[in-house]
């Protein structure tokens, strides 16, 4: 007769490794990152293509078990899509729905004694632990042992430069236009503010401007006061990013901006329909404007605390950089990461554009 065990509901949670949070006796605690990814490698690799709306159907009942409640549909898919942007997933249509297949498993080494494992492939000997609540990634010490473990069932090396791919701002660019820098992304808007955009008055209300002050406190279009979003009449002559308030307070459009004189204009930013990308523009276009006024965007090591701090918005080809070493913390554009000198290393190397200090 097979044995049967009586798990308590935080016995349960444990086993599934949705416990790893910080202070497990509050009551709006989440399942940790770390055991949602285990379950949708899972579902994945058991179906090979899965809807949001099965990975629910699947997972939310394990929520229940392990007494978490809250929007668990919300919570899956903010976890779904981190492994999406960090190539453990695709994410795809599935008959008019969202949802995601598996990519080919392989793993990356950042430095001698750090590597990460991508893909929803499920080792035979090795078992992995998170060093953090916010981890949903496998990362490992890539010993003989666990390479040849991952050798076993089919998991090869792929370099870090192979995985970052080509700069994420190109895809901005048509690529018979020949742009080879990011400086040449912001000549090629600049030239499209100038022949395309709208006046603009220095005295309006509703466009607020980025002043050139990297490193300083950024702040909110919402909550403006001692913060670098300022209003047009208060900047020097020049080129900025900004943003047009639109249907509600929660609504910008992003902007380029410039203020010369009596010919100031402004520029909607617009790509492919695609709020988010729009956005992912403007923050490629604020970097580029540091670099040509020889005030690079800031990133900030503590090597004590193992965190960095992003001092303006990051593009989403940082974030994914980030996604790889490190978890965000509660704090806006806050990361811990696994290692701040590897980290400051390949940001530096990879996105020369920025300063980390």
């Amino acid at each position: 007769m097979n044995n049967i065990r009586i798990f308590t509901r935080n016995e349960f949670s444990d086993s599934l490794g949705f416990s790893d949070r910080s202070e497990p006796a509050v009551e709006s605690a989440v399942p940790s990152p770390w055991g949602v990814a285990r379950l949708i490698r899972r579902e994945v690799r058991r179906k090979a293509i899965v809807t949001r709306r099965e990975l629910g159907c699947v997972i939310e009942p394990f929520f229940s078990a392990a007494s978490f409640d809250g929007d668990t549909g919300r919570i899956i898919q903010k976890v779904a899509d981190r492994m999406v942007e960090v190539g453990e997933l695709a994410d795809l249509k599935v008959e008019n729905q969202r949802g995601y297949s598996a990519m080919p498993s392989r793993w990356i080494k950042l430095q001698e004694n750090i590597a990460v494992l991508l893909g929803t492939t499920a080792t035979e000997t090795h078992r992995f632990s998170p060093f953090h609540t916010n981890q949903f990634l496998r990362r490992f010490h890539p010993s003989d042992k666990i390479i040849a473990d991952l050798s076993r069932i089919g998991v090869s090396e792929q370099s870090f430069e192979d995985w970052l791919g080509k700069p994420e701002w190109k895809q901005f660019v048509n690529p018979s236009q020949e742009i080879v820098s990011l400086e040449g992304l912001l000549d090629l808007y600049i030239n499209r503010l100038d022949t395309e955009g709208s006046p603009l008055s220095l005295n309006t209300t509703n466009i607020l401007a980025v002043d050139h002050r990297p490193g300083d406190f950024f702040g909110s279009k919402l909550k403006p006061k001692n913060s670098r979003w300022v209003s047009c009449n208060q900047l020097d002559e020049g080129i900025y990013v900004g943003a047009q308030l639109g249907q509600n307070e929660n609504h910008w459009i992003p902007l380029l901006i410039r203020i010369q004189n009596d010919a100031c204009r402004s520029l909607e930013l617009h790509f492919r329909n695609d709020a988010t990308a729009n956005i992912d523009l403007r923050n490629w276009l604020l970097i580029a404007l540091g670099v040509r006024n020889q005030q690079k965007e800031v990133i900030i090591l503590d090597h004590e605390a193992s965190k960095l701090q992003c001092t303006f918005p990051i593009p989403l080809g940082i974030q994914k950089i980030l996604y790889l070493i490190g978890e965000p913390t509660e704090k806006w554009q806050q990361y811990v990461v696994v290692n701040t000198v590897l980290t400051g290393s390949l940001l530096s190397r990879c996105i020369p554009e920025i300063r980390v200090q």
